[in-house]
């Protein structure tokens, strides 16, 4: 496994640094905030109970393999943060198929939607076959929304994409978002819709020659 080395960096007196496992906790509970009202989230875990215990859980099903390659981004005193997974990272890994076989509350009788697997292996259809960047997920905590921190993270981590000259691709739960996304180069793919569920947005962002 890589493990990608980066200096921290100030931003308008912002600070971005590389996470570590020991920010587990912390990245739990920013997602507990900070995707309390994501479309796609909560479809998956409507009670308030299921997506609290949930949270916590999430970093480590889902995102191992950027804790241990070091790809984990957080701005300020965890005011936002951006997941990515490197080059070479087993599709297994990510979160929603993972989620598939780890219900997000044992013994709560909570049970994902019908509709799930298909959602997902829909929007796989536009993964990229060759290498890229893969951004899990990118977060800002409410207080602090306004003030320009998911751009800046963008950003920052879009530096070592580049470098790499790879394509980054991303999927979307959330349509509010997607400019910011576009205003970095990714373009959308498609609107995958699969009965009741919210749509997901595939984008890519083509490798910067």
């Amino acid at each position: 496994m890589i493990v990608y080395r980066s200096l921290e960096v100030t931003l308008e007196e912002t600070t971005i640094r590389q996470g570590g496992w020991e920010d587990e906790e912390l990245l739990g509970a920013l997602l507990s905030v900070s995707f309390s009202a994501d479309p796609f989230v909560r479809w998956l875990m409507p009670k308030s109970v299921d997506f609290l215990q949930d949270s916590p859980k999430h970093p480590r099903r889902a995102y191992s393999q950027a804790f241990n390659a070091g790809t984990i981004y957080v701005i300020g005193d965890f005011a936002g943060a951006a997941v990515w997974l490197p080059p070479g990272t087993k599709k297994t890994d990510r979160s929603e198929e993972i989620a598939l076989a780890a219900p997000p509350s044992e013994g709560s009788g909570h049970s994902f939607p019908a509709e799930f697997p298909a959602l997902i292996s829909q929007s796989a259809a536009y993964c990229p076959s060759e290498p890229h960047w893969y951004l899990g997920l990118i977060a800002v905590d409410p207080a602090y929304r306004g003030r320009g921190l998911g751009a800046k993270l963008m950003e920052h981590c879009l530096t070592f994409v580049d470098r790499d000259g790879m394509p980054a691709y991303l999927e979307s739960t959330n349509s509010a978002n997607m400019s910011l996304y576009e205003r970095f180069g990714f373009k959308l793919l498609a609107e995958v819709r699969v009965g009741s569920a919210p749509p997901r947005f595939p984008m890519l962002r083509p490798a910067q020659k």
